[in-house]
């Protein structure tokens, strides 16, 4: 899988030889969440409402392509947690005393981002505003479901199970089973000093069903905050 990312960001390499292209990296926080839809029965799996974000990091490793005066083509890998926090999803009931129940509380999801941003850049004070925007793919590496176990409101154990990243779909609840492969859109707005020194708040819209219950629909997103050096700066 890296290797064809890899081999993605050298075919952008290659036009751009013809331009003065700077490299750089970024890394920063980000606030995920998981946008789900549908209807799984009561009480079983991860219902519509019931999550949080989690707050997580991301890295990247990018590329500055001139294409002509102000507009940059930027495209990136980034190394990125997504997921969310789970909330309670289950209220006391008296036919429930004394019986064991699985309460999940962490999804985390780590994957390799491959944004490509078409970037604008208008002189302002001692830099450039900057805005781009652009479609997205990802690719899911590993991941783990968080739960507990409690009886009567105690909680009893605690321990996790691996996400299978599968394009096979199943509506065994007790599985986490996720697509490997999701796209969306890619949104940021920062501000880039002379000194090279970059920040960036950043939006990713998930719009590909990454779940593969037939039951639910699931979307990652997420918003961040990057900050980051360009170096071999021969843009300005």
């Amino acid at each position: 899988m890296m290797r064809t990312l890899l081999m993605c960001m050298l075919l952008y390499v290659a036009p751009a030889a013809f331009g003065q292209v700077s490299i750089g990296v970024r890394g920063g926080y980000n606030a995920s969440n998981v946008e789900i839809s549908g209807n799984a029965p009561a009480g079983m799996g991860i219902g519509k409402g019931y999550m949080k974000p989690l707050h997580s990091w991301h890295a990247d490793f990018l590329l500055n392509i001139p294409l002509m005066e102000r507009l940059y083509l930027q495209p990136y890998i980034r190394y990125i947690r997504k997921g969310a926090v789970i909330r309670d999803q289950y209220a006391g009931k008296s036919d429930l005393s004394g019986m064991l129940i699985t309460k999940g509380t962490r999804l985390e999801l780590d994957y390799l981002e491959l944004p490509l941003n078409i970037v604008y850049k208008l002189p302002v004070g001692r830099g450039h505003l900057v805005g781009g925007v652009g479609p997205y793919v990802g690719y899911g590496i590993r991941g783990k479901y968080s739960f507990t176990m409690e009886r009567d409101g105690e909680e009893v154990s605690r321990d996790f199970r691996k996400v299978q990243f599968s394009g096979k779909a199943d509506d065994n609840l007790a599985v986490i089973r996720m697509a490997p492969w999701e796209a969306g859109a890619h949104l940021s707005v920062g501000y880039e000093f002379f000194s090279s020194v970059n920040i960036a708040v950043n939006c990713n819209i998930g719009l590909t069903d990454t779940d593969r219950s037939e039951l639910t629909r699931s979307r990652n997103q997420y918003v961040g905050l990057s900050v980051g050096f360009l170096f071999n700066r021969e843009d300005y």
